[in-house]
């Protein structure tokens, strides 16, 4: 039997080997990712909690709706907000949600696999690398991170329910191009990186729905009949892009006001995003240059393009494509490129899959080999490949993942185990302060607000605005002596 055809077995196995599939990656995935679940939070959770806490539920939910004001990421409120209420700032629940919704992105990562056009096996190797990739260590751990995962979630989602339907040779039909849009519009709710889903929907009918292969003709009545058919979903979603654009350029919220969010168009940017993110994902930090990445970009195109093989060719398009809203950014990179590193598994579960199936080919040719059997040899080899890149991941944990854990919000975690044991009470509408914070921006007032979770008080940093003897005589004042918190009186000194 052929290499290729081994390969992209059909997805109809036994109930045990699916059984057997589902515990593999539970446990792989568990192996990796179960210390994550006592990381503390990282101090950006604070500010993005308070964001959503200031703000009625009903119009968080309606915000979701209304991608013309350009809201900050909607979505997320609807992970912080129900926790925060059920558990305050135990960083505990906020881990093991997470994990929980990365856990179930796995599943949607092996229907997407299955859906491309890989097997079984492939679908397998494909979704334990995404799973835990060591270079992408942050998105495990870091619950400042949701917004990535989310993110997967819902584009991964709507991209699944598009080719569902287009597998069976027919359009959508009007409620399932609303699922779509709902799904695809949570997508962009949760991170801007959904907005290349067009162009994806796009590849994917480039290449499984095109004749033979190949475009149609570019005429006006050829461009205006697959708008009205199968681009009318990519139309939908181009018109959505360009109403969550103008929200986020305009809306009252504007993103792209703040300076980390202004894009950088320029070749330089573009590549030192390249360079930084192929070190990621290829856990070469520091190593690629523009060259290397050029060279990478070579190869990936010539082994997707040298054969007939659509879901190579897909997985190109979908590697390429998926990273570019991160590529005008500066300092993106690593867990941002959650989305992109399933196009990067699946190339790499179909190539190594032919490897080992042409390795095993060539071995059972020698008389040595040949009893073993095909079957044997190429799955003791592609076992082999794997157990080397999951040893590499655990020697990358440990070196890097599990250090960052441990030093991850010290100082957020140490504050509020303050305030738990301090347990200060303040009367509604009144004016607190604090005095000497150990912060350097504004995170104590962002804790402050999620421990009281009193939207009457009002919070003063006496680092950030100075406040007159006179002033502090009317507030609540807090301060940090040799580092204690303490609820001082108003002459400074502790109160008993």
């Amino acid at each position: 039997m052929a290499s290729a055809e081994i390969a992209r077995e059909q997805c109809t196995g036994h109930p045990w080997r699916k059984f057997a599939f589902a515990l593999l990656t539970l446990t792989y995935f568990l192996y990796f990712n179960w210390n994550g679940l006592w990381a503390r939070f990282a101090p950006d959770d604070m500010m993005n909690m308070a964001i959503y806490w200031r703000q009625k539920p009903i119009r968080m939910v309606l915000h979701l709706f209304m991608p013309w004001r350009g809201d900050y990421r909607p979505m997320a409120g609807l992970f912080y907000l129900p926790l925060l209420d059920g558990f305050g700032l135990n960083p505990l629940p906020y881990h093991v949600v997470m994990l929980a919704i990365l856990l179930g992105n796995l599943y949607l990562m092996y229907r997407f696999a299955l859906c491309i056009g890989c097997g079984e096996v492939q679908s397998l190797l494909a979704t334990l690398i995404v799973a835990y990739h060591a270079g992408l260590h942050m998105l495990y751990y870091n619950t400042t991170f949701i917004y990535d995962v989310l993110c997967f979630s819902f584009y991964m989602s709507a991209f699944l329910c598009y080719a569902r339907v287009r597998a069976q040779g027919r359009l959508l039909r009007a409620s399932e191009t609303a699922l779509v849009m709902g799904l695809y519009l949570f997508a962009l709710d949760s991170k801007e990186m959904a907005l290349t889903l067009p162009m994806v929907l796009l590849a994917y009918e480039w290449v499984y729905h095109s004749r033979n292969g190949r475009p149609t003709a570019w005429t006006t009545r050829d461009i205006v009949s697959w708008l009205r058919g199968p681009g009318r979903v990519m139309l939908y979603c181009v018109a959505l892009n360009l109403v969550y654009l103008y929200g986020k350029a305009f809306g009252p919220d504007a993103l792209l006001q703040s300076p980390g969010y202004r894009p950088a168009l320029s070749l330089g940017r573009f590549f030192a995003f390249e360079t930084t993110a192929t070190g990621d994902l290829l856990l070469g930090w520091g190593t690629f240059t523009w060259r290397g990445v050029v060279a990478v970009w070579i190869a990936l195109a010539y082994l997707a393009w040298r054969r007939q093989r659509p879901v190579l060719r897909f997985s190109w398009f979908f590697l390429m494509l998926t990273p570019l809203p991160l590529a005008v950014l500066v300092g993106r990179g690593a867990a941002c490129l959650y989305i992109s590193l399933a196009g990067w598994a699946v190339f790499a579960a179909v190539v190594l899959t032919d490897v080992a199936g042409a390795a095993a080919g060539f071995l059972t040719e020698e008389p040595f080999f040949r009893r073993a059997g095909y079957a044997a040899l190429s799955a003791v080899i592609l076992c082999t490949s794997f157990f080397f890149w999951a040893k590499e991941n655990d020697y990358m944990q440990r070196a890097v993942a599990r250090h960052a854990i441990a030093v991850l919000g010290q100082q957020t975690a140490d504050v509020i185990q303050q305030l738990r044991a301090l347990n200060p009470r303040v009367k509604s509408g009144s004016d607190v302060a604090f005095l000497n914070d150990p912060f350097d921006d504004w995170d104590m007032a962002f804790i402050a607000e999620l421990w009281f979770r009193d939207k009457s008080l009002r919070f003063h940093l006496q680092r950030k605005t100075s406040l007159s003897p006179e002033e502090l005589a009317k507030m609540t004042v807090f301060d940090f002596q040799n580092g204690r918190l303490v609820l001082v009186t108003s002459d400074g000194s502790p109160r008993p």
